[in-house]
């Protein structure tokens, strides 16, 4: 199987040892800090909208400016 992960957004870790269902949370920072519109559309097949909100809330590695965009499309309050 090919793996879905970029290595330019996963540039400090083995890409073959991340696991959807278990690093969700990483990925999810990793993809709404630094990746482009089609690794925003992956990561919303591939995840729930609740865990987006949730990284959203919890992440205190996002910037400013994305939990702005974040918040103001609709991932949380």
């Amino acid at each position: 199987m090919k793996n879905p992960y970029k290595k330019s957004l996963f540039w400090d870790v083995d890409t073959e040892n991340l696991s959807a269902e278990k690093d969700w949370y990483f990925i999810i920072e990793r993809i709404l800090e630094f990746g482009d519109i089609n690794d925003l559309f992956w990561m919303k097949k591939t995840f729930a909208k609740e865990k987006i909100e949730e990284t959203v809330r919890k992440s205190r590695i996002l910037s400013p400016r994305t939990l702005s965009y974040y918040k103001v499309s609709g991932y949380a309050s």
